[in-house]
C-alpha cells in the first residue's frame, strides 16, 4: 500500500479523537502531546538543516514556518488570532464585507460577524494543525524559481483503482471522519454537515453554470501561460492524454470519464468544501485544493490556477451547499477526461 493511505488513515483517527476529546479530557491531552512532538521533530529538522545547509532556501523557510505555526498552536492567545484572521478571510472572500459595507451597517464588525475555527474547540485545533502540516509539506516540495521557467513531468498514465481509492473513498473517508462521524454526529447529521444534501433545481442550474465557467476559466489560464513561454499548453495537452488514457475506445473512455467525474468530484468536494471550508474558511480550502495538485509541482502556475477556480467553488459552496459545487466539478472533470481518454 502507498504512503498516501497510511497518512490518510492516520489523519482519521485523529479525526475522531479529536471529537471524542470532546467527552474524554485526557484523549485531548494525548493530542496535545502528540502535537508537542510533532513541533519538537519540526524543530529538529529546521536546526539541523540550518546547521547542514549554507545559506537560505525556500524548504527552510517553509519548515521554520510550519514549525512556529505549529507551536503557536498550543497557546490559546495564538488560537484566537488565528480565528481572527481567518475570520477575516472568510469575510472577504464570501463577499459578506462588502455586502455589509453596502447596506451601510452602523458598526464595522457587522461585516466581521462570520467566524471560522473556533479556538476553543479541539477538532477545530486538530483540522488546524493537519492543515498546516499538509500545506507546509506540499509547499516544501515546490520550487519558487519554476513559477518563471515551468516544467510539467513525464505523464504516466494513473491506475483506475488509484484514482479510485484516492479521489473517492478516502477523501469521503477523512471528510466523515473529520466531521465525527458516530462520535459527536450520527451519520445523517455528519452528512448534512458535509452539505450533502438535496440541490434545488435552481442549484442544479448554477452547477452546470459552473461547468460553462470553468471552461472559459481555463481558457483565459491557457491564454496567459500561453505568453509565458515554454510551450506550456502543449505539455499540459500531452500530461493530460497521457493520464486520461482509455485506449482510445468509446466505452473505456466513458467509464474513465464517469469515475474522474464522479471520483474527483465528489471526493475532492466532500473534503475541500464540505468538511474544510465550514471550518477553516473558503480562502484555506482553495490553497489546499490547488496544492493536492502535485502532478504540478514543477509547474506551480497550474497550481495557482487550480486555486483560484476553488476559490470560485468555495464562494458557491457559501451561498448554496456541496451538491451545487459537485455538479460543477464532476461535470467539468467527466467532459475534459473524455475528450482527452477518447481517441478514435
Amino acid at each position: 500500500m502507498s504512503i498516501d493511505f497510511f497518512v490518510v488513515l492516520a489523519c482519521c483517527v485523529l479525526g475522531l479523537v479529536s471529537h471524542a476529546s470532546r467527552h474524554q479530557k485526557w484523549l485531548e491531552w494525548i493530542l496535545r502531546a502528540i502535537i508537542v512532538l510533532c513541533f519538537g521533530g519540526e524543530a529538529l529538522s529546521a536546526l539541523g538543516w540550518a546547521a547542514t545547509q549554507a545559506g537560505k532556501s525556500w524548504g527552510l523557510f517553509v519548515l521554520v514556518a510550519m514549525c512556529m505555526s505549529t507551536g503557536l498552536l498550543l497557546f490559546l492567545p495564538a488560537r484566537k488570532c488565528f480565528s481572527f484572521v481567518l475570520s477575516v478571510l472568510q469575510n472577504l472572500a464570501s463577499g459578506h464585507f462588502f455586502v455589509a459595507i453596502l447596506r451601510r451597517a452602523d458598526k464595522l464588525s457587522n461585516g466581521l460577524s462570520l467566524q471560522v475555527f473556533v479556538p476553543e474547540s479541539m477538532p477545530h485545533v486538530v483540522a488546524l494543525w493537519i492543515y498546516i502540516t499538509c500545506v507546509g509539506v506540499l509547499l516544501g516540495s515546490m520550487d519558487p524559481a519554476s513559477f518563471k521557467m515551468p516544467s510539467l513531468p513525464f505523464p504516466i498514465p494513473v491506475p483506475l483503482a488509484e484514482l479510485f481509492m484516492y479521489n473517492g473513498l478516502g477523501l469521503i473517508l477523512l471528510a466523515l471522519c473529520g466531521v465525527g462521524i458516530f462520535v459527536s454526529r450520527k451519520p445523517v447529521e455528519a452528512i448534512k454537515r458535509l452539505g450533502l444534501v438535496k440541490p434545488s433545481l435552481p442549484q442544479v442550474g448554477i452547477g452546470l453554470a459552473l461547468i460553462f465557467v470553468t471552461f472559459t476559466y481555463d481558457a483565459l489560464w491557457a491564454f496567459f501561460t500561453h505568453q509565458m513561454g515554454g510551450d506550456l499548453a502543449s505539455k499540459l495537452a500531452g500530461y493530460n492524454a497521457g493520464t486520461f488514457n482509455a485506449g482510445g475506445g468509446l466505452g473505456p473512455a466513458v467509464i474513465l470519464a464517469l469515475l474522474t467525474g464522479i471520483c474527483a468530484g465528489v471526493g475532492e468536494e466532500t473534503l475541500m468544501r464540505g468538511a474544510v471550508q465550514p471550518a477553516l474558511g473558503i480562502v484555506p480550502a482553495a490553497l489546499l485544493h490547488g496544492l493536492l495538485h502535485g502532478q504540478f509541482a514543477h509547474a506551480p502556475i497550474f497550481i495557482i490556477q487550480v486555486a483560484g477556480w476553488s476559490l470560485l467553488l468555495g464562494i458557491v459552496r457559501h451561498y448554496t451547499n456541496t451538491s451545487t459545487t459537485i455538479i460543477g466539478h464532476a461535470g467539468f472533470n467527466f467532459i475534459t477526461a473524455f475528450m482527452f481518454a477518447f481517441n478514435p
